[in-house]
């Protein structure tokens, strides 16, 4: 029983106690405040312009997320708001100081235009766009023609792999396969989404299509690189993020992901 003018020793508040609990809440307070700033140190409005991820450390994977895919060409890089992603695409042939359609290698096709390139032995692939969807094929006049028919685009160049299988080729030289080493990117379709694959370094053609495989890409055609690997994309903060080397003044021709 409690006498009158008593307190059980829970209801007694020492000062030491209370400065404790006080600094306690506080500091919760501090913390709180903290992450809120921390979430949103940057306020820049941000956009979904762009995935990107890594397969370990071997690939770089850029998932734009786009509604249309054109071609440009010409040796000026192409630039505008409505561009997600932009790189080289088909081989040139040489290294002219004027462009003509006739110095990119295979047949090409922009905006239901076809146009007529030079011949190229190592190109045993196609991809087109038309109608808002993709399409990887063996090479072929045919499947160009009906992207123009539909008024889309379409390019040539080297398969790496076709129906989740790495695309050998025998026009390929098997020191390229094995011994020389590049930066490579290629144009994929991996869980049924498109996007452009890099390697991080510089590797083999034949190791690049490995990790390809590896990483369950079910397409992939090469795209050009060497002195033409220059290449940008638009983050989800609308910035411009430039890639490898700087732009050559012969590329010909170029492959837009656009908004």
């Amino acid at each position: 029983m409690i006498n009158r003018g008593e307190f059980p020793s829970v209801f007694c508040f020492h000062p030491k106690t209370i400065t404790m609990k006080l600094l306690y809440i506080c500091s919760l307070f501090l913390l709180m405040a903290a992450c809120d700033t921390t979430s949103s140190s940057d306020p820049r409005p941000q956009y979904d312009n762009m995935t990107i991820e890594d397969y370990d450390t071997l690939l770089t994977v850029y998932y734009p997320n786009f509604s249309t895919i054109e071609m440009a060409y010409g040796s000026t890089v192409p630039t505008g708001d409505d561009i997600l992603f932009c790189c080289g695409a088909a081989f040139t042939a040489e290294c002219l100081k004027h462009f003509t359609h006739t110095n990119i290698r295979c047949n090409h096709v922009n905006n239901g235009h076809f146009y007529h390139g030079s011949d190229e032995p190592v190109c045993n692939g196609a991809f087109t766009f038309y109608d808002g969807e993709w399409h990887f094929d063996r090479i072929s006049d045919s499947v160009l023609h009906a992207a123009a028919h539909h008024k889309g685009m379409g390019f040539c160049q080297v398969l790496t792999i076709f129906e989740g299988e790495i695309a050998y080729t025998d026009t390929l030289n098997q020191d390229f396969w094995i011994h020389k080493d590049y930066v490579f990117r290629a144009l994929c379709e991996k869980d049924g989404k498109l996007c452009i694959i890099e390697s991080k370094d510089k590797i083999p053609y034949g190791t690049f299509a490995q990790y390809l495989q590896d990483f369950g890409v079910t397409y992939a055609i090469n795209l050009d690189m060497g002195g033409w690997s220059h290449a940008w994309y638009r983050d989800n903060y609308n910035d411009v993020i430039e890639t490898n080397s700087k732009p050559i003044r012969f590329a010909t021709n170029w492959l837009l992901f656009k908004k």
